[in-house]
């Protein structure tokens, strides 16, 4: 398998099955990115602290491994995690591995749940996680993304 193709991939949080990961593949711990995957365009959805409420309740270990420097102590404490990482690293391995060290958890028994294949599924997967990929269609970089290259095929978007 390819160290980029995530083991599976939504296009948000709550569609993800807790009960599965939990049941099925006997995940315990989850981390996840920060911008982009829990803080979508600078505000937490409804959705994704239903999930994360569930997720505690259900005995989830839930840490942040980011990349960004200044990810919000306050939005994590709000959240109730406190296990994080900062300016991680990602996509090295030993920032995933040191994480599951904090948690006490085997890497296999994690579930690693980003936006970005390079830093967030890569990493998880050299670090023998189960990879989760969130493909925001919502994400003001794919929309722009999507208008650059309609831009470059001579296609003019609809106002």
């Amino acid at each position: 398998m390819n160290n980029f193709t995530p083991k599976e991939t939504y296009t948000k949080i709550s569609n993800i099955s807790i009960d599965y990961l939990k049941n099925d593949l006997n995940i315990k711990g989850l981390i996840f990115d920060f911008d982009g995957t829990l803080r979508i365009n600078k505000e937490i959805s409804e959705e994704t602290l239903d999930f994360l409420k569930k997720a505690k309740e259900l005995g989830f270990k839930i840490s942040v491994l980011s990349n960004n420097p200044h990810v919000s102590n306050t939005i994590l404490k709000s959240l109730n995690i406190t296990t994080t990482q900062k300016f991680a690293c990602k996509p090295l391995r030993k920032p995933f591995l040191s994480m599951a060290k904090r948690m006490k958890l085997n890497p296999e028994r994690i579930a690693v749940i980003g936006n970005n294949r390079l830093f967030d599924i890569w990493g998880a997967n050299r670090a023998g996680m189960h990879s989760i990929y969130i493909q925001n269609l919502d994400n003001f970089f794919f929309k722009k993304k999507i208008k650059n290259n309609l831009k470059n095929d001579g296609i003019k978007p609809i106002e």
